[in-house]
C-alpha cells in the first residue's frame, strides 16, 4: 500500500513580529530559519534540507517519519519565504501528531512584479493589486493569477513525481495575496478526474475571480477550507470572509471560518493554534483530535458594539458567532442563506 503524504507550512507566535507599510504587506520573523538565495533565480534553499531532494526550483525541508504529507504556503505581497519558515517548527509543537508525519514544507518565492497601487513599484507579488482596501468588488488581475496558479500546480506535480506525495495529501495555504492564489488553485479546477487536495488554508485572504469560480467538481467539494481573518483588517476587508464562506460553502465546500480581533498585519496564538487543529484533523484523521469550531471568537455583544447599525457587518459577526445553519433556523429559512448585497 502506498504511504500517504501531505505538505504544511506555518509560523511561531512567540517569534512573530509584524511589518506593515504601503510597500510590504506580510509577516516577518526576527529569527527565521536560515535561507540562502540563488542570486540568479531568487529560488529558495532552506538550510537543513535534504540535499538529495528537490522540488522543481526549490530545495525543501523534510521531517523523517513514515507517513508523507506536504504543505505549500505562499507569502503575502512584498514578503518572502523567510517570513513563514518557522511554521515548520511551530505546528508540530502545537500538535505532536503532526510531528509523526514526514512533512515536506515548500515556501515558493513570488516573482518581482509592478504593483499599481504602489505606483508601479516592483516587489515580490503573485499578481497586481490596483487599490486598497480590497473588498468584494475589487478589480482582479486574471493573467497574474493564472500564472501563479500554474506555478502551484507545477509544484504539486513535482511533489508527486519526485517525492511520491499524492495531491490528496497536499495542503495549499497562503497569507493575503498568497491565500487568494491558494483558493484559486484549490477550487477552480476544471478537470473532472482531478484529485482533491487534503485541504486549503486562507489567512487574511480573499476570493478572487468570484464570478468565474466553479466549485461544482468533486475535487473542489472534497477539499476542506480553513479561513482565518482579522475583524479589523484594513487591507483585505472582513466582508471578504463572509462572501467567500457563502460562495464556497454554498457550492458544497466544507468551510471552517474563524475571525480574530486583529488587523491585517498581526497574528495571535489562537489563530495559529486553530490552524494547527485544522491540519491535524485533515492529516491525522485516525487520531483523536480536538475539533476546530466552524465559527468562533465573536460574541453577540462584540458584534453589536463593533457593527452598530451596519446590517451587513452585523450579519457577518452573527455568522461567525453561531454559524450559517443556526442563522437560517433562527429566521425559519428553508433554503441556504444567500450572500447579502454589499
Amino acid at each position: 500500500m502506498l504511504s500517504s503524504a501531505v505538505v504544511l507550512i506555518f509560523v511561531e507566535w512567540s517569534l512573530l513580529a509584524t511589518a506593515f507599510s504601503t510597500n510590504r504587506i506580510g509577516r516577518i520573523l526576527p529569527r527565521p530559519v536560515q535561507i540562502l538565495y540563488n542570486t540568479k533565480t531568487d529560488d529558495v534553499i532552506l538550510s537543513g534540507a535534504d540535499k538529495n531532494s528537490t522540488v522543481g526550483e526549490y530545495e525543501v525541508r523534510k521531517n523523517s517519519s513514515k507517513d508523507k504529507a506536504a504543505i505549500i504556503f505562499l507569502h503575502g505581497l512584498g514578503d518572502s519565504p523567510d517570513g513563514w519558515a518557522n511554521l515548520a517548527e511551530v505546528l508540530p509543537n502545537l500538535r505532536p501528531s503532526l510531528a509523526s508525519l514526514d512533512i515536506t514544507y515548500v515556501f515558493p518565492p513570488a516573482q518581482m512584479v509592478g504593483i499599481t497601487v504602489n505606483g508601479g513599484e516592483k516587489m515580490p507579488g503573485w499578481f497586481d493589486v490596483y487599490d486598497w482596501p480590497i473588498g468584494v468588488d475589487a478589480k482582479d488581475d486574471p493573467k497574474g493569477l493564472a500564472m501563479s496558479v500554474k506555478r502551484v500546480e507545477k509544484i504539486v506535480t513535482q511533489l508527486k513525481d519526485e517525492e511520491g506525495i499524492d495531491p490528496s495529501r497536499v495542503v495549499l495555504g497562503g497569507f493575503s495575496q498568497g491565500g487568494a492564489v491558494a483558493i484559486m488553485a484549490a477550487y477552480n479546477r476544471r478537470k473532472k478526474d482531478a484529485i482533491p487536495f487534503a485541504g486549503c488554508i486562507c489567512m487574511s485572504g480573499w476570493l478572487p475571480m468570484k464570478d468565474y469560480l466553479d466549485v461544482s467538481e468533486e475535487s473542489a467539494q472534497k477539499t476542506p477550507l480553513f479561513w482565518a481573518h482579522g475583524q479589523y483588517d484594513e487591507k483585505i476587508l472582513f466582508e471578504q470572509q463572509m462572501y467567500g464562506v457563502n460562495k464556497l460553502g454554498g457550492g458544497g465546500v466544507d468551510v471552517t471560518a474563524i475571525s480574530y480581533p486583529v488587523g491585517h498585519e498581526s497574528s495571535n496564538f489562537e489563530e495559529i493554534d486553530d490552524m494547527a487543529g485544522f491540519l491535524e484533523a485533515i492529516l491525522c484523521p485516525q487520531q483523536e483530535t480536538e475539533k476546530v469550531p466552524k465559527y468562533a471568537h465573536v460574541d453577540v455583544e462584540t458584534a453589536r458594539s463593533i457593527t452598530e447599525n451596519d446590517e451587513t457587518n452585523a450579519l457577518l459577526y452573527y455568522l461567525c458567532a453561531f454559524g450559517i445553519d443556526e442563522y437560517d433556523s433562527s429566521l425559519g429559512l428553508s433554503t441556504p442563506l444567500e450572500t447579502p448585497a454589499l
